[in-house]
């Protein structure tokens, strides 16, 4: 009897160690009543809600379980969400009501990571707010001034170079994060796909079920179809008279095509739009014509943007946003993003700059 009450505890030991889940203790002072809402954020939809709280004597709990980290929002009443992630631990929330993102968050090691990404990034987003304002006061000044325009787009592409350099070293020294992998998934147009299956490597069984882990192997996948020498994937869109298009009305037809990918709430994009034109010009003539594919959602921003940049090339796009086709097709998870097409319809490069696109454009055409 005593070894059949024995056996039965150890079971419930097991048991209780396989359902293991989390709990999450909140404080927040002077809301009771107010009801506090947890929603996962997945990859590609709007957050779900997964579990809810109403503050009592200034605490709040909830319990759960989640297969894996999870990136998730808390809604607390009418407050910004503050973001952070639910592990199977016990996590502790002071929630400060005047600042939300002034929250201290415990328990949690993703969101400790997530926090420590944000301290470390913070002069990049600095230096790349300081660039676009003083742009942004030149093109609104009277003069024009090109010579200083190609120093903001040299100074742009340094800062995003080092950026790309300290987020491949913080996914070095942190394998198997699901942060990392959601960080990831802004970057992989701009990672090489040995890069990638280097980082991939770095997930166990369990965590490679992340939908965010998952999107990084359909980009590798993806990729492949999209190596160079392998043949441009049709897009169809309308154009800004809501005439549908074809990117193979143009591509494979005897001239090297570049695919723009672009939108006009995009200030890079907006920075090279200038660039884009000259070559053009000098270029159009010579079996060259570009395809800009915009990721805009408001049709008169983007028909306003080309008639202000004067983009005099074929466009197309959706309007869905980062939910376009092209951006699907493509990979593409970052603009401006450009693809160059040879004669064939063939992809030479992708993924360039304006400076390899000049240089390519001249051993090419001149």
């Amino acid at each position: 009897m005593k070894r059949l009450i024995f056996i039965i505890i150890a079971g419930c030991i097991l048991q209780s160690c396989v359902h293991k889940g989390y709990t999450i203790k909140g404080e927040l002072v002077g809301a009771d009543g107010l009801k506090i809402t947890l929603m996962r954020v997945n990859a590609d939809s709007e957050p779900v809600e997964i579990n809810s709280s109403i503050v009592k004597r200034g605490k709040f709990k909830m319990k759960g379980h989640v297969d894996f980290p999870e990136f998730c929002v808390l809604q607390v009443g009418n407050n910004s969400p503050l973001q952070f992630f639910v592990e199977n631990t016990v996590i502790e929330i002071i929630i400060d009501p005047e600042n939300i993102h002034e929250s201290i968050v415990t328990g949690s090691k993703e969101t400790d990571m997530l926090n420590e990404y944000i301290a470390k990034t913070a002069y990049f987003e600095e230096k790349v707010m300081e660039l676009s304002n003083e742009f942004m006061m030149l093109r609104t000044s009277s003069e024009e001034d090109e010579e200083w325009e190609n120093e903001y787009m040299a100074k742009m592409e340094e800062l995003q170079q080092q950026l790309l350099e300290y987020v491949k070293q913080f996914a070095a020294e942190n394998p198997n994060s699901i942060f990392m992998a959601i960080l990831l998934n802004n970057l992989l147009s701009v990672l090489e796909d040995d890069e990638l299956d280097l980082i991939l490597n770095g997930y166990d069984e369990l965590h490679s079920q992340s939908p965010w882990v998952q999107r990084i192997k359909e980009q590798v996948e993806g990729s492949r179809r999209l190596a160079i020498g392998q043949p441009f994937i049709d897009l169809r869109m309308p154009d800004p008279d809501g005439n549908e298009i074809a990117l193979s009305d143009i591509a494979g037809k005897g001239k090297y095509v570049l695919i723009d990918f672009w939108a006009a709430w995009c200030e890079p994009c907006r920075v090279a739009n200038p660039h884009l034109v000259e070559l053009y010009d000098k270029y159009k003539d010579k079996d060259f014509e570009i395809v800009g594919v915009s990721f805009d959602m408001d049709k008169n921003n983007w028909v306003q943007a080309i008639k202000d940049d004067e983009l005099t090339w074929t466009q197309m796009s959706d309007l869905a946003y980062w939910q376009s086709e092209g951006a699907k097709l493509y990979s593409v998870n970052l603009i401006p993003h450009m693809v160059l097409l040879d004669k064939e319809g063939k992809i030479l490069a992708r993924g360039i700059r304006m400076p390899e696109l000049e240089e390519l454009l001249t051993e090419l055409l001149d």
